[in-house]
């Protein structure tokens, strides 16, 4: 399949796809701007190519850091039943029993970015493995439905169903039921904020939350490509909108695909606004505590949206590890 792109989005000298903005370059931390460069750049980003074109060659598409340990030591697929009956895909991350014991252990479920349309049980596997080797937690991977093959929604439910299933057979997993954290990138951090409301109404206990970079209101998203301030209603999306791996552009291609205008009506009607907006749910008193991590704020400066998967490149993708490490070791008082 031919793969079409506008030319003024590749520099033919350094034939980098959508080269750094010289507005946005200054703000950017230099192992950044040469990791771009040197390797990130030189691929075509997804949401220039047809997503069916996606869909058909999933690993020719996925990031560098993407791994399937599946057959790995302490590595077991499972499924879970959603609320519709749906089959969902989780993978299960044991810590080894020679370092850290027989269990039963602390478990941490994890929701993958990907703006609620890419994303596998590959997405985040080096996240995982790094987690249950590093000081022995449990983490179970959560393979939710994915837009626009399933409406906005059947995420949230799959989520909610796979952690439930967690907290009800604690032994099945060799987990301990009072000791669940959850968290995810991006939207995957958008499912865990909305899966906190639902677990306190549920009387589900949390240790914790791990809240990276979450989409918290439906105003991330709008129409097209070009707006600018004062014309969006977060000034800071204007003023990023061509910010590397999560500009303006890719923002509307999600947009369109996740909340096309053929099905705003039903998910404005039928869909709670806190799934759409968690910023917006009506009472935040009694939410387990929360790690929230933000790509421009004091410890990880000049570092792009999804910086969390470059732990070979990026210092401070490596010390965003282990801060998560170290929040979730006190949150489960290991």
């Amino acid at each position: 399949m031919s793969i079409t792109m506008d030319t003024k989005q590749i520099n033919e000298t350094t034939k980098i796809y959508d080269p750094l903005d010289p507005d946005v370059l200054r703000l950017l931390d230099p192992e950044f701007v040469e990791y771009y460069n040197t390797a990130l750049g030189t691929n075509i980003a997804t949401h220039h190519i047809p997503l069916s074109e996606v869909r058909a060659n999933p690993k020719r598409y996925s990031g560098s850091w993407c791994r399937d340990y599946t057959g790995s030591p302490g590595v077991n697929n499972f499924t879970i039943p959603s609320k519709d009956g749906y089959l969902v895909k989780c993978r299960s991350y044991s810590p080894d029993p020679t370092r850290h014991g027989n269990g039963p252990f602390p478990v941490y479920v994890n929701f993958h970015g990907g703006g609620f349309v890419f994303g596998d049980l590959t997405a985040e596997a080096e996240f995982c493995m790094m987690l249950k080797d590093r000081f022995g937690i449990m983490v179970v991977d959560v393979d939710y439905r994915l837009c626009p093959e399933y409406r906005f929604g059947k995420n949230i439910e799959d989520s909610w169903a796979a952690l439930k299933w967690v907290h009800e057979h604690p032994s099945e997993l060799n987990v301990l039921s009072d000791s669940i954290s959850i968290g995810g990138i991006s939207a995957g951090g958008q499912l865990a904020c909305v899966l906190q409301h639902m677990a306190r109404l549920a009387r589900l206990p949390l240790k914790l939350a791990i809240l990276s970079v979450p989409t918290t209101d439906f105003h991330t998203y709008f129409p097209t490509p070009e707006h600018r301030a004062p014309f969006h209603p977060l000034p800071s999306v204007a003023r990023f909108a061509k910010a590397p791996s999560l500009p303006a552009a890719r923002l509307a291609f999600f947009k369109s695909h996740v909340f096309p205008d053929e099905h705003l009506e039903f998910i404005e009607k039928e869909i709670p606004l806190m799934w759409r907006a968690p910023l917006h749910a009506p009472n935040f008193k009694g939410l387990c505590d929360a790690f929230v991590i933000t790509a421009e704020w004091h410890r990880y400066l000049g570092v792009p949206h999804p910086f969390m998967h470059m732990t070979k490149a990026l210092a401070k993708a490596r010390q965003y590890e282990d801060d998560v490490c170290a929040a979730l070791k006190m949150a489960h008082r290991m």
